[in-house]
């Protein structure tokens, strides 16, 4: 697996073929992947992330890309909390009450923080992805995306396209109209909180028309 660093943020993204790839191209790899591979999943990690948010009673929150076993989202909601997930990829997941698949229709909606875990270095648009998750965000909400690959750590697979290493998680808040307001690193569990930047009077933050 081949790739590469940028010397301006930092991020080293790659391989090029994942890269290359169409839409439909890419929804097929990760169809095979999910078919052949059973990955170990742990909900411990993703409830951290949650937390990192300082949800509030009443609030509404969206674990984007929850994958394919939604035991932490069952926890949650077993815990009182309104929560649902979006997975786009994985089209073995079939809970409509739980999980958004289409991002029309997530685009309606608004949230009071997003969580992740373990799916920012899946991104080919990492600034693009970013930006759509703040237009979902509510005044003054936050976001928690954990992931591992802060650091060049699982670079195994190719599923894996960018690794947010040295100034890149900065560089890719800020051009997504967000800072990063908190970052935990305990052991492989390193967590970016983002925030919205201030606005000025009269101007809108990206995915907020006027």
């Amino acid at each position: 697996l081949e790739r590469s660093q940028c010397d301006g943020c930092d991020l080293i993204f790659g391989p090029q073929k994942m890269l290359r790839l169409s839409a439909a191209e890419l929804a097929s790899e990760y169809d095979w992947h999910f078919r052949a591979f059973t990955e170990s999943y742990s909900p411990v990690e993703e409830l951290r992330a949650f937390a990192l948010l300082q949800p509030k009673v009443g609030g509404r929150y969206l674990n984007y890309g929850c994958g394919g076993d939604l035991d932490g989202l069952r926890t949650l909601r077993a815990q009182g909390w309104d929560v649902r997930g979006f997975e786009p990829s994985d089209r073995q997941v079939n809970d409509p009450d739980m999980v958004f698949q289409r991002r029309e229709q997530l685009a309606l909606e608004r949230f009071d923080g997003i969580y992740s875990n373990n799916v920012l270095e899946h991104f080919r648009d990492p600034v693009g992805e970013l930006t759509f998750m703040a237009s979902l965000l509510t005044q003054d909400a936050k976001m928690a995306h954990a992931t591992p690959c802060y650091e060049y750590q699982y670079e195994f697979t190719r599923f894996h396209l960018a690794f947010y290493v040295g100034r890149s998680r900065h560089v890719l808040a800020e051009k997504a109209g967000l800072r990063i307001s908190d970052f935990m690193s305990d052991g492989e569990f390193r967590c970016a909180l983002f925030s919205r930047m201030a606005v000025p009077s009269g101007h809108h933050p990206p995915g907020q028309g006027g």
